[in-house]
């Protein structure tokens, strides 16, 4: 008898088991109705080497995406932690977007300036020498810009006229202009200048002048462009970082006597260093 009714209480128990529903819920619609974060800030920092450190904050804020408006890939940022980007020089306008965990998001744009070089001289101010002293046979004057199109379109440049019809110049014939204060070199060490000349193959040597400590240094670009403007990059020695200079010279065709003629005149602008 009790083995009976141990096998009818088994049968019971399966029975009442096999009688349950499982009741399955997901519905997870009341995540939904969260809101967008708020209070969102973004701090921006920009070194002259041209490195940004992005910061944003905000309220209720599970990540941030921030796009650097340079047509570069985009970064994910988690709250309390920050970016860094490499720009070029220019304007740019940088976007955060704080998203929770739902996908609300609010917005914010911040516009920020990049400037990784220092202006030595762009000839617009009322200055008509800028200290310049010329030798071997040179002419130097601030002149009208003889074509303000393309990447140079300021009022004002320099001109450089080598030797003479009576005289020919010296081949080392050249400028050189001081800076109102020293600038310095901290790891660059570049030199980017526009330049104009009637042809293309123009020698432009650009020199540091009046260092603060060791030699002056120079280097070569040859221009390749004609009747027109351009940048050139001068690449000076690695030797010129962590040393100041007082000023430059610039020489034109350098290592050919000049006659003054077309092919002795040259243009420069816009003189800036990349410490």
């Amino acid at each position: 008898m009790k083995i009976l009714k141990k096998i009818l209480f088994s049968l019971l128990a399966i029975s009442a088991m096999a009688s349950c529903t499982k009741v399955t819920n997901d519905d997870i619609s009341f995540v939904k109705s969260g809101t967008a974060p708020t209070n969102l800030a973004v701090n921006i920092v920009v070194s002259k080497a041209g490195f940004a450190t992005i910061t944003p904050t905000a309220i209720g804020v599970a990540s941030f995406e921030v796009y650097f408006g340079d047509n570069s890939a985009n970064a994910i940022v988690t709250p309390g932690k920050n970016t860094t980007h490499a720009y070029a020089e220019g304007n740019y306008t940088v976007k955060v977007v704080a998203k929770n965990l739902t996908g609300d998001s609010t917005m914010l744009t911040k516009a920020i300036s990049v400037v990784t070089s220092e202006l030595l001289v762009d000839f617009e101010a009322a200055a008509t020498t800028y200290g310049a002293t010329v030798f071997g046979g040179t002419a130097f004057a601030k002149v009208a810009n003889p074509s303000a199109t393309g990447i140079n379109t300021s009022a004002n440049v320099g001109r450089i006229t080598k030797g003479s019809s009576g005289a020919l110049s010296e081949t080392w014939a050249g400028i050189t202009i001081n800076t109102s204060a020293p600038f310095t070199f901290a790891g660059q060490g570049i030199v980017k200048m526009k330049v104009y000349s009637n042809h293309a193959g123009a020698i432009f040597k650009f020199k540091l002048e009046a260092p603060s400590t060791g030699a002056t240094v120079e280097t070569d670009v040859v221009g390749t462009v004609a009747n027109g403007w351009q940048e050139l990059t001068f690449v000076m020695d690695p030797s010129v970082n962590g040393r100041s200079f007082g000023g430059f010279s610039i020489f034109y065709e350098f290592g050919l006597q000049g006659n003054g003629s077309a092919n002795f005149i040259g243009y420069f602008d816009d003189i800036k260093i990349f410490p």
